[in-house]
């Protein structure tokens, strides 16, 4: 499989070498001579693996593995040293480079070190630059998800709402042994009780009145895969043993069924729930907590995260305006003082959501300014969970109720639409693939 390795090395000779031989093994080399070009490039481009000589100036290669760390923690490191500096590269490793070679290069040991830092099945890009953040919390959020992929444990992921733990969940099976397998969640929040054991184990025709058919349940989907078990709190206590069982067991049994099949599927689970406390109130199990729990990954709030709204800011700046192909929108010096003292209750979730917003509001202008912010993180007042949630689904609605109406009125002619509604085409595209606004539902 090709693969783009950014290859960092200030001897123009080894540079040329070490890039023939990575070429002529399928992969797309991008050079740099320095610490400094090589951070710029991977600014530009999102190479798979990075490959960096250790001692180079102005700027070295631990300086590259600092700037991985915070923006690409994903990315696997290789560092390059002469014999006299592997005492600095082997605490690099432990700093988090996936490896080191010694110079000279040994062309068959580069292409096997390469091969396995592609076969760690580091998490994909998209999931953890959402779990990015330079805060000691995050780095030991990024470590583990490492740690936990490599065993078959069931892992339990904690945390307040929005802090990312379905990003986190598929990070992990993308990491995992089961990447090429299915990733199935399940929301045992947002299911029927009567319907949940169907969902998760299946049921054969005439199991129950309007069972017509049989039905695959999600652990058979993820046979091979990952089961994600999104709000395990909510899930029905009299349905808790079957869990139970299947955890244990590994095996299923579809309702109306006596049979029982072999399934093999890393189990992770997640609650913003107390689940230690729910134990106490027995409105769950304890031994089913131990066998989900068998390791734990605790996401920290926002709050507790310090420095690391910047970084979620600056990203989700350049996340949406890429979007809109709105590459010189920025914030005002106020609007950054506002919103780096707001609390985000929500956490990276409203993070998101307020910046994706702002961007939107600011359509046709340079600057994201205090105006385009909602009046509660202006004006520093919280708004309750209830009162977010329900001004967010009001204004989207509003605005797609608009855009819908102008598109009408413009017989879908969309230069027209945007034209009388005050924004670019880009963006009113943008808005219409957001909102899934098709002509033929009008």
């Amino acid at each position: 499989m090709k693969q783009t390795i950014l290859l960092i090395e200030d001897d123009h000779r080894l540079r040329r070498i070490l890039q023939l031989v990575l070429q002529s093994a399928g992969h797309e080399v991008l050079t740099a001579a320095d610490g400094q070009e090589g951070i710029t490039i991977w600014k530009r481009r999102e190479p798979d693996a990075v490959l960096t000589d250790l001692k180079m100036e102005p700027v070295d290669g631990l300086a590259v593995l600092a700037f991985g760390k915070q923006h690409a923690p994903q990315v696997p490191i290789i560092m390059l040293t002469a014999f006299g500096s592997v005492q600095t590269a082997v605490l690099a490793m432990k700093d988090g480079a996936f490896d080191y070679l010694t110079k000279p290069v040994d062309n068959d040991e580069l292409l096997l070190i390469l091969a396995n830092a592609m076969t760690a099945r580091q998490p994909s890009a998209e999931n953890v630059r959402e779990l990015i953040g330079a805060s000691a919390g995050m780095h030991k959020v990024q470590h583990n998800i490492r740690i936990f992929a490599a065993s078959n444990s069931s892992v339990l992921i904690s945390g307040e709402s929005g802090t990312g733990k379905e990003l986190a969940a598929r990070a992990i099976h993308e990491a995992s042994i089961h990447s090429e397998g299915p990733f199935v969640r399940v929301n045992c929040a947002a299911i029927p009780a009567e319907l949940i054991e169907s969902e998760l184990f299946g049921h054969i025709r005439g199991a129950f009145t309007g069972a017509s058919s049989n039905r695959e349940g999600a652990f058979n989907k993820a046979d091979g895969g990952t089961i994600f078990l999104d709000e395990i709190g909510d899930l029905p206590l009299a349905l808790q043993p079957k869990l139970l069982h299947a955890v244990d067991e590994k095996t299923i049994t579809p309702v109306g069924s006596s049979t029982a099949k072999a399934i093999k599927v890393k189990i992770l689970s997640a609650s913003n729930r107390n689940l230690a406390e729910m134990i106490t109130e027995k409105t769950f199990r304890q031994d089913l907590y131990y066998r989900l729990n068998r390791v734990h990954l605790h996401l920290p709030p926002v709050r507790e995260r310090e420095g690391d709204i910047a970084l979620l800011l600056d990203y989700f700046l350049q996340l949406f305006c890429k979007k809109l192909q709105r590459t010189e929108t920025t914030f005002t010096r106020e609007s950054i003082t506002i919103l780096n003292k707001y609390p985000w209750p929500g956490n990276v979730r409203e993070i998101k959501n307020v910046i994706e917003r702002a961007i939107l509001s600011c359509d046709g202008e340079k600057q994201i300014t205090p105006a385009h912010l909602p009046s509660s993180i202006s004006t520093g007042q919280l708004a309750t969970e209830n009162q977010k949630v329900q001004t967010s689904t009001d204004l989207f609605k509003q605005e797609q109720n608009l855009i819908t109406t102008v598109l009408q009125d413009c017989e879908w002619n969309q230069s027209k639409a945007a034209k009388a509604l005050g924004i670019t085409r880009n963006t009113l595209r943008y808005r219409i693939k957001k909102y899934g606004i098709h002509k033929n539902e009008t």
